[in-house]
């Protein structure tokens, strides 16, 4: 599955720092083939994983998230590299928000397409690295500030931290310390964000 290497533990560590102790019940927004919300499970959570292609098993449901249907259920949901695949974003949000109780966390971590520019082009090419999406030719791939604009309409920001995004995306995380230090120097733009977000 490309991009699997940014469920690492540093991603892992911020979201136990930001998600309610265990137990609860979390759900698992772009779940795809189940490794976060078993991550979660064996964390202690209840979890469910929502996803178009999610597992055809329990404990998950095959569905968009502007198909979810449920309310007051969760005490606090992850959504990783997902949102900016979600088509009708307000209606998604809506419904994400719905399905969390009063207070409860969202975390996220997602992919500024905007932050794919001719030095991000470059980098990739240089360390041969397939070329990420970029905004003119990638109409389905939502741009992160629009993702936030979504999400600030019912939830209240946290945090957010900018970070490296396409050495991990490459699976090659042997050059996310050589990306981190292209960001710390100015010669690259940080295309991938941790934040965090409490129901409003």
């Amino acid at each position: 599955m490309t991009g699997a290497s940014h469920l690492n533990e540093e991603l892992w560590t911020y979201l136990w720092r930001w998600l309610p102790a265990p137990p609860g019940d979390v759900l698992d927004v772009g779940c795809g083939g189940g490794t976060s919300t078993r991550v979660l499970r064996e964390r202690g959570y209840c979890a469910l994983g929502v996803d178009p292609a999610a597992p055809d098993e329990p404990g998950f449901m095959r569905a968009g998230l502007e198909e979810l249907d449920r309310t007051g259920e969760f005490d606090a949901a992850i959504a990783i590299r997902s949102l900016h695949h979600v088509h009708g974003l307000e209606r998604g949000v809506d419904a994400l928000a719905d399905a969390l109780r009063p207070e409860a966390r969202l975390v996220v971590f997602e992919f500024a397409i905007e932050a794919v520019d001719g030095a991000a082009l470059r980098w990739c090419d240089a360390n041969g690295l397939r070329r990420p999406p970029r905004p003119e030719s990638a109409r389905d791939v939502t741009p992160l500030a629009e993702v936030r604009l979504a999400l600030e309409r019912r939830f209240r920001p946290l945090a957010e931290t900018p970070v490296p995004y396409h050495a991990l995306e490459a699976e090659r995380p042997d050059l996310e310390a050589a990306e981190r230090a292209e960001i710390a120097a100015g010669r690259l733009l940080p295309a991938g964000s941790r934040l965090a977000y409490v129901r409003a």
